[in-house]
């Protein structure tokens, strides 16, 4: 009995109709942050509209990485290792767990130099402020990516290094990796096996 005044209030309850429904949908979609950017249709490469702009306005025709810039075979190990990720873009707690998420960016210059940068863009209030963090030679093909706070060390050596936040991998296969990490004032290099 008390199962069908349960069931009898919810069949006779005011329900909202559908314009109501959708009126609630956009107002919630008008002030969420999410609406103020929408975002780029690069797949998993796309870039805020704020940072797209900051890039471009510091690097000029520089864009990220993607995995059609990669050989084939570097393609087919970045998808085995990072499936759905982007090769030239990571976004991570480099700063420390307390502060907001930052991007790592791998850059192609497309005109005249044609070098790769590696960039961290940390968001600011209403901008955001890049760091460069390594330049290489055109013709380089390089990913990155980010390994969790901890040790961090060659493999092959008896030497490592501590880090307390999230670090940027950049790996060229086959060929080196780099490890950087925030020491509080800049980012360093824990590994460089060139």
């Amino acid at each position: 009995m008390a199962v069908e005044m349960r069931l009898d209030r919810f069949l006779n309850a005011p329900r909202i109709s559908r314009s109501g429904l959708l009126a609630l949908v956009i107002f919630g979609l008008a002030f969420s942050s999410e609406a103020a950017e929408p975002p780029a249709t690069d797949g998993p490469c796309a870039l805020a509209p704020t940072l797209r702009a900051a890039l471009q306005q510091r690097f000029g025709s520089s864009r990220v990485l993607k995995a059609t810039d990669l050989f084939e075979d570097e393609r087919g190990l970045f998808k085995v290792e990072h499936p759905g990720a982007c090769p030239g873009l990571t976004t991570g707690r480099f700063f420390g767990s307390k502060e907001r998420p930052a991007i790592a960016l791998v850059l192609l210059d497309i005109e005249p130099r044609k070098n790769i940068r590696l960039v961290v863009a940390r968001p600011a209030m209403s901008t955001w402020t890049l760091v460069e963090l390594d330049e290489m030679d055109a013709g380089t093909t390089a990913v990155v990516s980010k390994d969790k706070a901890g040790t961090n060390g060659d493999p092959h050596s008896t030497t490592s290094r501590e880090s307390t936040n999230e670090v940027i991998v950049l790996t060229s296969y086959e060929t080196w990796r780099r490890v950087y990490a925030w020491n509080g004032r800049a980012f360093e290099a824990l590994l460089r096996n060139d």
